[in-house]
C-alpha cells in the first residue's frame, strides 16, 4: 500500500513539475517575444483586396513590435489552404493569419468536414478593418429602394436574378442573407469573380448584386448602377445618405467584408496581448486610416475580446443561412 502511495506521489510530483516547466517556458516565450520576424499568412493571391489590407497592417505592426511582419500568400480552396496551415502551426505568435468572413465563418459553415475549426483552432487578436456590402441594381430597373425590390420579388418569386463572385463568396452569402431575412426568392447567377458580374449588372443581363462597397463605390458615384441599401449596422461615411437595409425593414441584416488578425489557439495570453496592442496601434495610425479610406474601408482596431464577441454573435446566423439556402462548396 505504501509503495502505491509513494508511486502516486512521484507521479503527481512529475506532473506538477511538468506544469511548472510548461508555465516557465510560456513565460520565457512571452518575455522574449518577438525575438525574430513574424509570418503573416494571407490565404488569397497577392494584389487582391485582402492582400493589400494585410500589407497595410503588417508595416506599422512590425514597427510597433520591433520585428518584421512578413506577408506570405498561401492560396487555394477559397482561403482554406492557408487557414489549415496556420491552424497547425506552433502556438508561439510567430505564425498569424489575416482572416475574412469567407475563410473564418462562411467556408466552415459550408464545409463542416474541413480539417480546421476556426472556433477551436484560432485565437482572435484584433479586427483590423471593415467595409459594408451594398445592395446595387441595374440603373434601368424600376427599384428605388430595398422595399421596392422586396415587393417585386414577393410578387414573382424567382423572376429577379442576382449575380455573385461565385458560390460561397461574400456576395453570394450576402444575397442569401437578404432572401432569408426578407423572405423572398431570387435566382442566383454565379460568376468567376466580381468583375464579370459587375459588367453584366451594368449591361442589364443581371438585375441585382450585393457587392463589397470598395468594388461598387465608383460605379455608384458615376451613376452606372443604383445603390438601394447599405449592409452595415449603421450608415457608411462613404454614402451617408444611403439607408441601411435594416432601416428599410430587413431586420437584423448585417453583412460586411471585415479583416481580422488571428493566432493559433493556445498562443500564450501575454503574446496575444502584445499582438493586440500592436494591431490596435496600426489601426489608429493616421497614415493607415487615410489609406483605408482611399480603399473604401473603415479602420476598427478592436480588442481580442471584442473581436471574439463579434464572431460569436454572427456565427449562428451564418450557419443558419448556409443551411437554409443549401449553400454548398462546388
Amino acid at each position: 500500500m505504501k509503495k502505491v502511495w509513494s508511486s502516486n506521489r512521484r507521479l503527481a510530483g512529475l506532473a506538477l513539475a511538468g506544469v511548472v516547466a510548461s508555465g516557465w517556458a510560456s513565460l520565457a516565450l512571452a518575455q522574449d517575444y518577438p525575438a525574430r520576424p513574424i509570418r503573416l499568412v494571407v490565404p488569397f493571391a497577392a494584389g487582391g483586396g485582402t492582400d493589400v489590407l494585410a500589407r497595410l497592417l503588417a508595416r506599422p505592426m512590425g514597427q510597433s513590435l520591433g520585428q518584421s511582419v512578413v506577408v506570405e500568400n498561401v492560396t487555394g480552396a477559397g482561403g482554406t489552404i492557408g487557414a489549415m496551415q496556420v491552424a497547425r502551426a506552433a502556438a508561439d505568435g510567430y505564425t498569424l493569419i489575416i482572416g475574412t468572413p469567407g475563410s473564418i465563418q462562411i467556408n466552415p459553415a459550408m464545409q463542416p468536414d474541413l480539417a480546421y475549426d476556426p472556433s477551436r483552432d484560432f485565437a482572435p487578436v484584433s479586427r483590423f478593418s471593415d467595409s459594408p456590402v451594398v445592395l446595387i441594381v441595374n440603373k434601368d430597373t424600376p427599384y428605388q429602394s430595398a422595399q421596392d425590390l422586396v415587393q417585386a420579388a414577393r410578387a414573382k418569386p424567382g423572376s429577379i436574378n442576382f449575380g455573385s463572385a461565385g458560390v460561397g463568396s461574400l456576395s453570394h452569402f450576402s444575397a442569401e442573407m437578404f432572401q432569408y431575412l426578407a423572405k423572398v426568392k431570387m435566382t442566383h447567377v454565379p460568376y468567376r469573380g466580381t468583375a464579370p458580374a459587375m459588367t453584366d449588372l451594368r449591361s442589364g443581363v443581371l438585375q441585382v448584386d450585393f457587392e463589397n462597397l470598395p468594388a461598387a463605390l465608383g460605379l455608384i458615384k458615376d451613376k452606372q448602377v443604383r445603390a438601394l441599401g447599405m449592409g452595415s449596422s449603421g450608415r457608411s461615411s462613404f454614402l451617408p445618405e444611403l439607408p441601411t437595409l435594416a432601416e428599410q425593414g430587413v431586420a437584423e441584416y448585417e453583412s460586411t467584408s471585415w479583416t481580422g488578425l488571428f493566432a493559433p489557439a493556445g498562443t500564450p495570453p501575454t503574446v496575444i496581448a502584445r499582438l493586440e496592442r500592436a494591431a490596435i496601434a496600426a489601426a489608429r495610425d493616421p497614415a493607415v486610416q487615410a489609406s483605408l479610406k482611399e480603399l473604401g474601408a473603415e479602420p476598427v482596431g478592436s480588442t481580442a475580446g471584442e473581436f471574439r464577441d463579434f464572431l460569436v454573435k454572427r456565427k449562428p446566423l451564418v450557419e443558419q443561412i448556409v443551411k437554409a439556402s443549401d449553400m454548398k462548396a462546388k
